[in-house]
């Protein structure tokens, strides 16, 4: 590596030391999350960001969310965002961080990537949709991932689990909250497909 300006020194030390504090690392690559607009000490995303930059690492930065806190009041997600580095780019990071390697190398073939996939039944078909999750979601403990409505609103399974696919998760709203995500497992809803008739029959359609 040439000589390092005091500028790149001081963004590797800041990254590197971000990465291990927070960094998350799954098959699609890296992420670092912040929460939004909560006056944290810590470097913000955009702050992150530069030091990514000046460093030459590719990198986007996303919305993405995290369980409500237990005190919460209202039980809302937290909104925060996320710096992603793409596992295509990884190597960027490792040349200012060559202990992260041995990381890379060993994670497990079946890791989960950053998204959170769920069927959304609709009247026409059945559509594939994606939860702006933080990207340490698989990790949550049950009580964390049931105040992020990732457990079946029905029988209370982890819809994070893959390994049953009579229980994938599809979301099955509320009449009375229609525009609010509401996951179920295939097994207590059809796999979605009475939702599907109800849909079609309020718009007029063949089931």
């Amino acid at each position: 590596m040439a000589q390092l300006s005091e500028q790149e020194r001081s963004a590797q030390r800041r990254i590197v030391g971000t990465v291990r504090s927070c960094g998350v690392l799954n098959s699609d690559g890296l992420a670092m999350w912040r929460e939004a607009d909560c006056g944290e000490w810590k470097a913000t995303a955009a702050e992150i960001g530069q030091d990514l930059h000046l460093l030459e690492v590719p990198h986007t930065i996303v919305t993405a969310y995290r369980f409500p806190l237990a005190n919460s009041w209202n039980k809302k997600m937290r909104r925060g965002e996320e710096v992603r580095i793409a596992g295509k780019d990884l190597t960027h990071l490792v040349r200012w961080m060559p202990s992260l390697k041995k990381s890379i190398d060993s994670l497990p073939d079946d890791c989960p990537g950053w998204g959170f996939t769920f069927f959304q039944p609709k009247a026409e078909c059945m559509a594939l949709m994606g939860f702006a999750l933080s990207a340490d979601w698989p990790v949550w403990s049950e009580k964390q991932a049931r105040a992020a409505r990732l457990l079946c609103a029905e029988c209370d399974w982890d819809l994070r689990r893959r390994d049953d696919e009579d229980r994938l998760p599809y979301n099955i709203p509320d009449p009375d909250k229609p525009n609010r995500l509401r996951l179920v497992c295939g097994q207590c809803c059809n796999q979605g497909l009475d939702q599907m008739k109800t849909l079609a029959g309020a718009a007029g359609q063949p089931s």
